[in-house]
């Protein structure tokens, strides 16, 4: 082939790749339309992420001027992601180990026997009356919250999710490096350093109140998965990302110390695209928000929503409605991308058979098989 037919071709493979690309992303974007409209939601920030490539963002608003991707929004519990990498960190610097006694450093902690590990995971055991912490609230509110704790089941029996218990690790995070706020240590350890600059933590809280962005999610996702990758220093060591990914405890708790895990039990362990491998971690929030890491797709995939009201519950912390997104998004923009199948031409192809005798004779021999079994 000439130099003119090389560059001839090549022209016409890139013209169609484009096409293609747009083609797929129209889909995409009228799907995710959809989900926005019927969602009753104020925004939502989409991206899919593969190879350190963005290959797929969207953004919708309603009622929010001037809301882009780099507007942050409140994703709830994806807060606890970030307060479980700085206990990874102070583990690796040798300050605490995730199976030190929460009492060691919580006096006031009711529990004698529950290692840090199962606040972490859910599984303490232990539960309270007053919402959370409130250490920035007032000082009353902050020992109502210890004085009305009680143990609702054994240390490590079952799985039963207790926001507050990450609010009592933030403290934990306070007093073991003698910094005031849970906030500050956020920024400087993680923010700062991965160039996050759209990210912030709410005052002493480390179950919620991040306030942060799909590119910045994307960047911390991306970071971890480099980690492991590479198997160099991040803002943890490759084997403090591999602890923060792998499972722990009982499988059915589907939970790492840091994320919940795909698997095929009920609860937050289902919420994952279907395409996605089983290596794939992740972490929802109740305003509508879902982060997932999978390093089988070398991926990482974002949806944050924040709802208009309250009630609305298309967008849960606990939603099939993430795997839908992440479905399509994965299957569209990651590697060995889907074509658009209603596009196939119509005409002759195969065999010809008349659909409505053929479902008749079906019906005969189905009967027939069942008088001569009984049934």
């Amino acid at each position: 082939m000439n130099a003119k037919n090389f560059l001839m071709v090549s022209t016409a493979l890139l013209g169609a790749s484009l096409l293609a690309a747009d083609d797929a992303k129209s889909r995409v974007d009228a799907f995710l339309s959809k989900e926005f409209a019927d969602g009753a939601l104020k925004c939502m920030s989409c991206a899919y992420e593969q190879h350190g490539e963005t290959r797929y963002r969207f953004v919708a608003e309603k009622d929010w001027k001037g809301f882009d991707e780099n507007t942050p929004v409140h994703v709830a519990s994806i807060t606890k992601v970030f307060t479980a990498v700085l206990l990874m960190q102070l583990s690796e610097e040798g300050k605490i180990s995730l199976n030190d006694y929460v009492k060691k450093y919580i006096p006031e902690f009711k529990g004698e026997y529950v290692p840090i590990i199962n606040l972490m995971t859910h599984t303490s055991g232990w539960r309270n009356k007053t919402g959370h912490v409130a250490k920035c609230v007032d000082a009353r509110r902050h020992q109502e919250f210890y004085d009305t704790m009680y143990q609702d089941f054994e240390v490590n029996e079952k799985f039963r999710y207790m926001s507050q218990g990450y609010d009592i690790l933030a403290e934990i995070c306070e007093k073991v490096t003698g910094v005031a706020d849970v906030a500050d240590l956020a920024r400087d350890r993680i923010f700062r350093p991965l160039g996050m600059d759209h990210s912030a933590f709410a005052a002493h809280q480390g179950q919620s109140g991040l306030h942060i962005t799909a590119p910045d999610l994307v960047k911390f996702g991306r970071h971890l998965l480099d980690i492991r990758r590479t198997r160099k220093n991040g803002i943890l060591t490759p084997q403090g990302v591999d602890t923060l990914f792998r499972r722990c405890l009982k499988p059915e708790f589907n939970r790492t110390p840091a994320f919940f895990a795909k698997s095929g039990y009920i609860g937050f362990g289902q919420y994952f695209a279907d395409v996605n491998t089983m290596e794939a971690v992740g972490h929802a929030g109740a305003t509508g928000c879902f982060l997932l890491i999978d390093p089988g797709l070398d991926a990482v995939e974002v949806v944050l929503t924040n709802r208009l009201s309250e009630n609305d519950t298309h967008f849960s912390s606990c939603d099939a409605n993430f795997s839908r997104i992440f479905s399509i998004m994965a299957t569209h923009f990651g590697d060995e991308p889907i074509g658009n199948r209603d596009e196939m031409k119509a005409g002759s192809f195969g065999l010809q058979i008349d659909r409505m005798k053929a479902a008749v004779e079906s019906e005969r021999v189905a009967s027939k098989q069942a008088r001569e079994l009984g049934l």
